[in-house]
């Protein structure tokens, strides 16, 4: 998956899931993109992508604190 791919599910499956509130992207560029996908006012999970290193990472993140690496 790249960032284009990453950034085209985000759209969809944001107005897909019910608990889903938003998503917003944060950062995109030609190799990277953090986004944030909220399933509440206070909880998030944290997307970053870099196709330069091949590297993608999930957080999950709730009242501004990491709670866990999702992958």
């Amino acid at each position: 998956m790249n960032i284009s791919d990453v950034a085209h599910y985000l759209r969809y499956e944001s107005g897909r899931r019910k608990y889903i509130i938003r998503s917003e992207i944060l950062n995109q560029s030609a190799s990277l993109i953090k986004a944030r996908i909220f399933i509440a006012p206070e909880t998030f999970i944290q997307v970053y992508r870099n196709d330069l290193f091949n590297t993608t990472n999930f957080a999950l993140i709730h009242n501004s604190q990491r709670i866990t690496d999702l992958l």
